[in-house]
């Protein structure tokens, strides 16, 4: 039988291979790990001075990889015109608000433009050095421009850990979290949403409400105009206008219907309930009945619900 010194040449080889690539990654400047998440909440707790210090880091390595970086000089031009714009434009803020912009004051809010761009600038020359210094180690990296733009330190940060988790295990799976941050920022828009949204919610729920009282008042005003045609007067109660008991009329919000006496006309009073929403319980609308040019002419009105809930035609 012949010897195969196929396999131990292959083991040898492999063996071979997996020391080398991890004498390359050890060799690789160890990327700063800290979590995304405690870069947040470290640059909170500081009141945001944690949020300024750490892009230098994060450009400091990214100079020791790639010597050519000039992300680092970027950050601090950009710096000094946050620091220098803010100042110009405080300095320059005329004293009356309705005056227009200064000149000094319009420098300032450039020199902080200057700053967004630079930052940014700053951030996506990090990412290119990282793909660039990384594409000989055949490492996958795969920096999103979107997501880079608008989560900047927090995206990159997030690149950097899983850099730092592949030059200690030389593993690349799972991949850099991307949907993780989109998240981040979907939870703070949906709760401004859901502050402006809510009270224009209630108040469409209220007006709902009165506008299904206005409907329901339809057919009880006829029978109310009907009682007039025949008894040729304004009916005073209930009784007189051929309906019955106010609360023969209630409904899931109202309380029912009842007919009050005006002076040279009648009104048809409805009374919200306790399923009403907590804005019309307890509160009257109101149609009254009056002739004009020989015609009865109805006008709605109330005494005591908040007008915004009203339709035009009732405030």
């Amino acid at each position: 039988m012949e010897r195969n010194d196929t396999m131990p040449g292959l083991v040898d080889r492999d063996a071979g291979q997996w020391r080398k690539e991890a004498a390359d990654r050890a060799a690789l400047p160890a990327p700063p790990s800290l979590h995304w998440g405690w870069v947040f909440l470290f640059s909170v707790l500081s009141f945001g001075i944690f949020a300024v210090v750490w892009p230098f880091i994060q450009a400091n390595w990214v100079r020791r990889i790639d010597p050519r970086s000039n992300a680092t000089l970027m950050l601090g031009a950009a710096l000094g015109c946050s620091i220098v714009g803010y100042a110009l434009a405080a300095a320059g803020a005329p004293a009356d608000d309705a005056a227009p912009p200064t000149a000094m004051e319009r420098l300032g809010w450039l020199l902080q433009l200057a700053y967004v761009a630079l930052f940014l600038a700053a951030y996506f020359a990090m990412a290119a050095s990282i793909r660039r210094q990384l594409a000989a180690y055949r490492v996958p990296v795969r920096i999103g421009g979107i997501t880079l733009l608008f989560f900047n330190t927090l995206y990159l940060q997030g690149q950097l850990s899983w850099l730092a988790r592949w030059q200690q295990t030389g593993q690349t799976l799972p991949k850099a979290s991307k949907g993780a941050f989109w998240v981040f920022l979907a939870a703070p828009f949906a709760a401004i949403v859901g502050a402006v949204a809510l009270p224009f919610y209630q108040v469409y729920v209220v007006r709902s409400q009165v506008v299904s009282a206005l409907t329901q008042a339809e057919p009880v005003k006829q029978q109310v105009l009907d009682a007039i045609g025949r008894n040729r007067t304004w009916p005073q109660n209930n009784a007189e206008a051929g309906l019955q008991e106010a609360e023969a009329y209630a409904s899931g919000n109202l309380d029912g219907f009842a007919i009050l006496a005006v002076d040279e006309g009648t009104a048809l009073v409805a009374v919200f309930g306790s399923n009403a929403p907590l804005a019309l319980r307890g509160k009257r609308l109101a149609w009254v009945a009056e002739g004009r040019d020989g015609a009865i002419v109805w006008s709605c009105e109330s005494p005591d619900i908040d007008p915004r809930y009203l339709p035009m035609h009732c405030r």
